[in-house]
């Protein structure tokens, strides 16, 4: 239905709006419509800031990793978060924002101390990391979840902007997406072998617990606002809600197939 809160339109915004449901894009170098240039610039702010201090967040497991092999493969994952950053960085760059100044006061390698909070939706520092990238990887078995759970997501929103009507992200996407899979395919491959052993399976349980509703915020509010602008600007092409089922249904398989149970998740609980 239409959703009440929805901002009316000036006339100039009306226009943009159909021409880029009519198809157009906008390429680099090429001025943009200060409306599109601002929502544009939150959503790559976001992804910049998500990566990079998601490459942060897993390098200590390079050296906490169980064995050579994993510490390899995780070194690669810390150089893909870290390359996704800075070709989301270039972007912004391109688009005349000094990114070099907000990499070195933002404090992006922050994370929570505390082990069970969930913050919700609320801020913690001046960056714009989606909230999930505050919490600590405290075990191997978060590192898992995390790839399992938290570069699924990753993958579901990005596959949106495959078809994104800014076109050098639409481009950057493509290599970037293809690594986010193999991310979860890690996860994956990992959420078997923990699920083998009866004692790891009740601990995978235990943080997927703590975890889900951390991964289920990420996707932002059902009802949000700025989520249809995105959606009419050619920046998203379906609503918070419609990701967040795909992702469930696809994590819904995995887990029937090892014996994990998916939580409940009560949004409102976090809409304070």
């Amino acid at each position: 239905g239409i959703n009440m809160t929805q901002r009316q339109y000036s006339a100039e915004e009306q226009k943009l709006i159909d021409e880029i449901a009519n198809g157009r894009t906008f390429d680099k170098d090429q001025e943009l419509p200060p409306f599109y240039e601002k929502h544009l610039k939150n959503l790559l702010w976001m992804q910049g800031d998500s990566e990079y201090s998601g490459a942060l967040g897993y390098m200590p497991w390079i050296e906490k990793a169980p064995d050579v092999k994993e510490k390899v493969l995780v070194a690669q994952i810390v150089k893909d978060e870290m390359r996704h950053a800075s070709v989301i960085y270039k972007m912004l760059k391109d688009l005349g924002e000094d990114t070099e100044s907000h990499i070195k006061a933002s404090d992006l390698g922050y994370k929570i101390e505390e082990d069970e909070i969930n913050i919700g939706f609320k801020r913690m520092k001046e960056d714009f990391r989606v909230n999930i990238f505050y919490y600590n990887i405290k075990y191997w078995t978060d590192f898992i979840l995390f790839n399992f759970l938290m570069d699924r997501a990753a993958g579901h929103q990005l596959e949106d902007t495959l078809h994104s009507s800014y076109l050098p992200w639409k481009k950057g996407i493509e290599g970037i997406y293809k690594e986010e899979v193999m991310h979860l395919t890690h996860g994956d491959k990992w959420v078997r072998i923990l699920s083998k052993d009866p004692k790891d399976k009740e601990f995978l349980q235990e943080r997927l617990n703590l975890w889900w509703p951390r991964v289920m915020n990420v996707f932002g509010k059902s009802r949000g606002g700025a989520n249809n602008i995105y959606v009419q600007l050619g920046l998203k092409k379906r609503s918070n809600d419609e990701v967040r089922k795909d992702f469930i249904d696809d994590i819904q398989k995995l887990c029937d197939e090892v014996g994990l149970v998916i939580p409940e998740w009560n949004e409102s609980e976090y809409l304070q």
